[in-house]
């Protein structure tokens, strides 16, 4: 029996639920039928909610330009979908052991910082690491975790693009802070589920996550550090790589779409009824398209 944690409420700038942690207690509300073309199962009966949308992809030591070239389209270019602000996760793609789980008001610049694009102090990134990886393996895994718009915080980014418009007081009070510590919940989480698991942290994480994410973290968690590092089909992940993301607006609008139901405390098809009556079709376009038989190739 579950229930969820903190207030439930719905995002007062959106129609759409901010992330929250299932404990123990009190009934969550009842999955919608399973569809007689299967299609829905990627998205329902949720033991829980996540952050957002996990995007995988993996790189090459000469292919960083082209992953950072993919996260500016992907969030830049899609600025009205996504915040510049969510998880990220290294991780060993042989081993397929999670490296590394960090957090990021701006994800575009920290993976500049920790691949050595842009300078960054050595305790303050992961550059060293990634160098010394990079010396005997081929690919290393990349993957993060996208938020919505709606939970886009203030970084210098934002400063930047209304510049002479609001003041930095002006600003932050307009973005909240609620999207901020969304992720700052969701890392501690993430690395308490790893110490479940393993015995301990990531091996790149100095330091554990928050004090109130240590206090939420259950047991149940560690099933999400998988979905960082599989190209098997599951209800919280992209079912295209980072790079096919970024190249297809079409593709962004059906993972845009379905990062709507992953995050809602509706069911999900009262979320796609809903959407309907609006005249929003996507779902029948993603059927239509057979994109639920798209497969992650990582």
């Amino acid at each position: 029996m579950f229930v969820y944690s903190g207030d439930l409420v719905v995002n007062s700038r959106s129609r759409f639920a901010r992330t929250f942690v299932v404990t123990e207690n009190t009934p969550l509300p009842k999955s919608p039928p399973s569809t007689s073309n299967g299609t829905l199962g990627l998205i329902q009966k949720q033991d829980t909610k996540m952050l957002g949308t996990i995007v995988i992809e993996k790189y090459k030591k000469t292919e960083t330009s082209s992953i950072l070239a993919a996260l500016e389209r992907l969030i830049l270019e899609n600025s009205s979908d996504w915040s510049t602000a969510g998880i990220y996760c290294y991780w060993d793609y042989y081993k397929k052991q999670v490296l590394y789980i960090g957090l990021a008001v701006d994800l575009i610049e920290r993976f500049k910082q920790h691949n050595g694009i842009v300078e960054c102090l050595p305790n303050s990134c992961k550059l060293d690491r990634i160098k010394e990886y990079f010396e005997i393996n081929e690919y290393l895994g990349f993957t993060i975790i996208l938020q919505s718009q709606l939970s886009q915080p203030f970084n210098n980014r934002q400063k930047r693009k209304y510049k002479g418009i609001y003041s930095d007081s002006e600003l932050k009070n307009i973005l909240g802070k609620e999207g901020a510590e969304d992720i700052k919940n969701t890392e501690g989480v993430l690395i308490e589920a790893h110490k479940t698991k393993h015995g301990k942290r990531p091996s790149w994480n100095k330091i554990g996550g928050s004090a109130q994410a240590q206090r939420i973290a259950k047991d149940k968690n560690v099933k999400m550090l998988e979905y960082l590092i599989t190209n098997e089909q599951n209800k919280y992940t992209s079912l295209v790589s980072l790079k096919e993301l970024s190249n297809s607006s079409l593709f962004n609008k059906y993972e845009a779409y379905l990062h709507s139901l992953r995050t809602s405390i509706l069911p999900v098809e009262a979320m796609i009824k809903e959407h309907e009556k609006l005249g929003i079709e996507t779902y029948r376009e993603m059927r239509s398209d057979n994109y639920f038989s798209t497969k992650l190739e990582i």
